[in-house]
């Protein structure tokens, strides 16, 4: 079966690539140079891998390797011609800017967001559920190329509907959950770099755009127009009201209700482009020494469509996130209620992050997850933590993780390099 189109990678991912990848990260992180003072990578990043490379796994090595990518961009191609000195000059500077984003910045995102779809997304409910060959498409992105991209599969048994929709869906969760990471390192800094500014939006538009850009006669291959036919036909067979590719697009409007979709459009165009800024704020709304941000999104699931509101808090440099969703499946309403927080407990050395859902999609359901950290070394500015993850769920959505009941385990690193400043 071909699945197509939307977005791919040449190569399954495996430990070994993490495992270079960490490697070069810790060999930018241990030889830092002037321009390192500069590096796009942020405080803190984390690189897990789990046996099936989820899409909670695979965020993070997407992530990780663009902040590696963009740091070595950083180095060697300057982000002006001249010193701002007067109007033409400084108009110079945010022409040669914008011509950068487009030939290189904007073409490396778009292609890491069509990796994270297809390979982190469609490709890993295919290895959680089935055994059969999967194999992807990845065209050079425009202007390079024609962009896009596909997954390729065989299913080696019978497919339940739920688990259909788990791979309709798949790509557009994976640009979710890495959309989240995103958002949680920009709120918990307080800033964030214009790169991981664009990375956000590709990856937060990823839903967006793909519901908006749909209408009732999608073939086959376009994964809202399967996610459509698969639900209605359900609701068909059990005289329930049924989905439209319109409904779908009024409900996709609530992503708007996001602020940091402005804010990387500020981040960019800007602070980037025309003030000449590496980095730029993260507004939030401040109660005392608590920041605050609300998120707005909708997205599509193995079960059905679904609201999501993300309560998003931080003090004294801990974050922690109240999220809470309601949704619609075949013949009733669904709704869950989920807690994360990081650096909620300490003890001899290692530092405890947790989190936790409770569910009725449509049935009961719940997970739970601890991520323990310790640092490896600390030196001014910069350090490597080794981290691990542990969690258990039940049967039933969960971004990211297994589609079906069972303990999930991923180790990884975190690295926090040198210091970022803005030029």
């Amino acid at each position: 079966m071909q699945r197509g189109p939307s977005d791919t990678f040449q190569a399954e991912a495996n430990v070994k690539v993490v495992r270079d990848l960490v490697a070069v990260l810790l060999v930018w992180l241990v030889c830092p140079s002037q321009a390192a003072a500069q590096a796009l990578v942020p405080v803190r990043t984390v690189v897990f891998v789990d046996s099936g490379m989820t899409a909670g796994a695979g965020a993070t090595v997407i992530n990780g390797a663009a902040r590696v990518v963009a740091g070595v961009e950083e180095r060697f191609v300057p982000i002006r011609l001249f010193e701002d000195r007067g109007k033409l000059r400084r108009s110079a500077n945010a022409t040669y800017r914008f011509v950068k984003l487009g030939l290189f910045d904007e073409p490396q995102e778009d292609w890491l967001r069509v990796v994270n779809h297809e390979v982190f997304g469609h490709g890993a409910r295919l290895r959680n559920l089935f055994d059969g060959h999967v194999g992807y498409d990845l065209p050079a992105p425009p202007p390079y190329g024609r962009g896009g991209g596909a997954t390729f599969f065989e299913i080696d048994h019978p497919a339940t509907v739920e688990e259909v929709l788990a791979i309709s869906v798949g790509g557009m969760e994976a640009n979710y959950v890495l959309a989240r990471t995103l958002a949680q390192d920009a709120i918990t800094e307080g800033q964030w770099n214009y790169r991981d500014a664009r990375r956000y939006l590709y990856a937060e538009y990823d839903t967006i755009r793909y519901i908006l850009g749909t209408n009732d006669f999608e073939g086959e291959g376009h994964d809202v127009g399967d996610f459509r036919r698969v639900y209605n036909d359900v609701a068909t067979l059990f005289d329930e009201p049924t989905l439209s590719a319109r409904t779908l697009r009024r409900r996709a409007l609530v992503g708007f209700a996001n602020p940091l979709i402005a804010y990387s459009y500020y981040s960019t165009f800007v602070s980037y482009i025309w003030e000449g800024h590496t980095m730029a704020p993260v507004p939030t709304i401040h109660f005392g020494a608590t920041r605050y941000l609300p998120m707005a999104r909708f997205h599509l699931t193995p079960f059905g469509t679904e609201f999501v509101v993300d309560n998003a808090f931080v003090r004294n440099g801990r974050f922690f996130d109240a999220t809470v969703t309601a949704g619609q499946t075949v013949g009733t309403r669904t709704w869950s209620l989920g807690l994360q927080g990081t650096r909620i407990a300490a003890l001899n050395g290692w530092n405890l992050d947790g989190a936790g859902t409770v569910w009725h999609r449509p049935d009961w359901g719940g997970s739970v997850t601890g991520t323990v950290s310790r640092a490896v070394f600390r030196r001014p500015g910069g350090g490597l933590d080794v981290v691990a993850q542990i969690g258990y769920k039940t049967d039933g959505f969960d971004p990211g993780n297994p589609l079906h009941e069972g303990a999930f385990v991923r180790i990884g690193a975190a690295l926090t390099p040198m210091p970022r400043q803005s030029p």
